[in-house]
């Protein structure tokens, strides 16, 4: 790996772990809503769903078709 590869890996697992942290204090009662509940809320709308949408294909085109 070179090094901006291992900087990317690093800060993609800062970010699952940060994302996971919040999940479980939310499901514990201690923290925000958690992310089926957040993913509810945003879906309730047409710019939500457009969020969601557009993240996802962010998604797709930088992590899962490389």
């Amino acid at each position: 790996m070179t090094g901006g590869e291992l900087v990317s890996a690093a800060v993609f697992a800062g970010l699952l772990a940060a994302a996971l942290a919040t999940e479980v204090c939310a499901r514990l009662g201690l923290g925000p809503a958690g992310a089926g509940q957040a993913l509810g809320a945003a879906m309730r709308t047409a710019p939500g769903r457009a969020v969601v949408l557009l993240t996802w294909l962010w998604l797709g085109v930088h992590l899962l078709a490389r």
